[in-house]
């Protein structure tokens, strides 16, 4: 058994409005000569970012014994920053992230009364009883955490109604919650398990509705327009209903502003919106630009069919799915009309410990032909699982001619992570794709030789993809690079336009990788007129020394983090 899996798997480098060393950067620029300081305190939004982190808690040893203290919230900086960007609009950083979190304290059970469980979420109301009074002003709010427990508190100050009406947050642009654990998201139940249930209205005082009557709100954030969830799982019903519910059910034309940028992400099966909640969610979010979708989504519970009449989309141009199950990411997929779509992300985003790979070659025959059922993925949830083939109708079944057709044909940007399936759905998706300008393919074999031209049956040559403009890969092999050479030279061959623009990312695995890609360092590859190079990376590893240092039996990293494990 593995003592602890390496903590690349739960952590994701996640993206933020602003860094929160950069709120320090006023202070010093006012910190220049008297000239400087007094153009620094006139220009208010340069002290417009307001955040809050750990650094700010301060511990206070209590007598001479070591184990006793006290710790206190320094909101000196805070205070000033509110003070001195007087009108502007804000942009809020909470961050509770502890880097020396060992993962052990997050099923205990929290309260606003528990500091015990995890003492810096005792400090989020004071954060916010601060902030409240400037919540006009609030043009983004960004809160991270490593467990629960914070995320839990801030919610439930968030969600509790207006006593003034007519007040909340009506500039708030974006609104970013995240539990920063990618574990929990693989789990069938929500940890803590007590802690699961969460039945108000979310950030109904964001929206500033009154609180005898939360349901006379019309528009409640006039501005949001990015809404990410990760972790951070909410009363699905009332989320649509009444903090999306601006543009639930109304005519697109009179739909004047709602969300644009939608995330949800890690969500464990337990709290994942049902199919109907989820479809009502996207419902309010016409004008939806940008969606993902990351080990979350809709629940696909016995008896939810494909669609006939799926979601209407028209502006959505972005799609990033990172999927557990083939078989739920094809139904998503298909409850979701999209003509309009230009960049389609997928990622197996299976845990790294699972020990089978998924398949997901139905997805892929989905995506090129637009039929559910070609490739054994049920149109009806409950009604087939297991091994997938590629096969068409079995003989007892009634055949009927139907014209295959991509769902989304606009598609020029496409990339696959972890994508694992036999080369027939890659060639299909790469003949149903002819206006693919930009490729990217991580740990995804056979995709690349799908590039090659084809023979058809009246003895045409044909080539995918012929609008192709720029490839990018990371992979392990060394020999991805001769079937990337080989490729390019046979599209050439056949009259495709040359590809501009080549990256390979060879993947070297160390004990001290980067966690951006598996654990694996990067040697990117650069174009030399017409020669590849690949940085110091030597093709001849097998020629290289065993015995000398970096060697298969003398590898300093390995021996480092072997003796650690031991």
């Amino acid at each position: 058994m593995i003592p602890h899996p390496p903590i690349r798997t739960y952590k994701r480098r996640y993206e933020v409005p602003f860094s929160s060393q950069s709120v320090t950067m006023p202070t010093v620029l006012a910190s220049v000569n008297r000239h400087w300081r007094n153009i620094a305190l006139s220009t208010s939004t340069l002290w417009s970012s307001l955040v809050m982190t750990l650094g700010q808690v301060v511990r206070v040893k209590i007598g001479h014994d070591e184990r006793a203290y006290t710790t206190f919230l320094d909101v000196q900086r805070l205070a000033a920053h509110i003070a001195r960007s007087r009108n502007s609009s804000v942009d809020i950083l909470i961050d509770t992230r502890d880097p020396e979190w060992d993962f052990e304290d997050d099923g205990e059970e929290c309260s606003t009364q528990n500091a015990a469980c995890f003492p810096y979420a005792t400090f989020i109301p004071q954060i916010l009883d601060l902030l409240f009074p400037q919540m006009y002003r609030w043009r983004s709010l960004t809160i991270l955490s490593d467990t629960w427990a914070p995320l839990r508190v801030a919610l439930e100050r968030l969600s509790v109604p207006a006593l003034i009406k007519d007040s909340g947050a009506p500039r708030l642009e974006t609104l970013m919650l995240m539990r920063c654990n990618e574990f929990l998201g693989h789990l069938d139940t929500f940890s803590p398990r007590t802690q699961h249930m969460f039945d108000g209205i979310p950030f109904a005082a964001l929206t500033g509705a009154p609180h005898d009557d939360i349901s006379v709100q019309s528009h409640p954030l006039p501005k949001l327009r990015n809404l990410t969830l990760v972790g951070v799982h909410l009363n699905w019903t009332h989320f649509s209903r009444y903090t999306l519910g601006a543009a639930l059910h109304r005519p697109l034309s009179h739909v004047s502003g709602c969300i644009q940028s939608l995330e949800l992400s890690q969500h464990c099966r337990e709290v994942r919106p049902t199919f109907d909640e989820f479809t009502s969610i996207l419902n309010a979010c016409p004008l939806l630009r940008k969606l993902v979708i990351r080990v979350s989504g809709p629940r696909f519970d016995a008896g939810v069919q494909r669609s006939d009449r799926p979601i209407s989309l028209p502006l959505l141009e972005e799609v990033h799915l990172g999927y557990t199950s083939v078989e739920d990411a094809a139904m998503l997929l298909n409850h979701i009309h999209a003509p309009n779509l230009t960049t389609l992300s997928l990622e197996d985003s299976n845990h790294i410990a699972s020990p089978d790979e998924e398949d997901s070659g139905p997805l892929l025959m989905y995506l090129a032909t637009g039929f559910l059922d070609i490739c054994d993925v049920p149109t009806e949830r409950g009604s087939g699982h297991g091994a997938h083939g590629y096969h068409p109708a079995t003989p007892q079944e009634p055949v009927v001619a139907r014209t295959a057709k991509t769902p989304f044909p606009r598609l020029e940007r496409l990339s696959l992570t972890s994508v694992v399936a036999c080369m027939i759905p890659f060639s299909l998706l790469m003949a149903a794709t002819p206006k693919l300008r930009h490729l990217s393919l991580c740990r995804t074999p056979n995709a690349l030789a799908a590039l090659l031209p084809t023979q058809t049956p009246a003895c045409m040559r044909t080539i995918p993809c012929r609008a192709l403009e720029s490839i990018e890969i990371f992979c392990a092999e060394e020999q991805t690079g001769y079937v990337l050479d080989f490729v390019l030279r046979q599209r050439e061959e056949g009259g495709a336009p040359r590809v501009s623009t080549i990256d390979l990312h060879l993947e070297v695995c160390s004990a001290d990788g980067c966690d951006e890609i598996g654990g694996c360092a990067d040697i990117d590859d650069e174009m030399v007129g017409n020669e590849r190079t690949y940085g110091e990376w030597e093709w001849a590893r097998e020629e290289r020394d065993p015995f000398a240092p970096g060697g298969v039996f003398n590898d300093p990293d390995f021996d480092e983090a072997y003796e650690f494990l031991s």
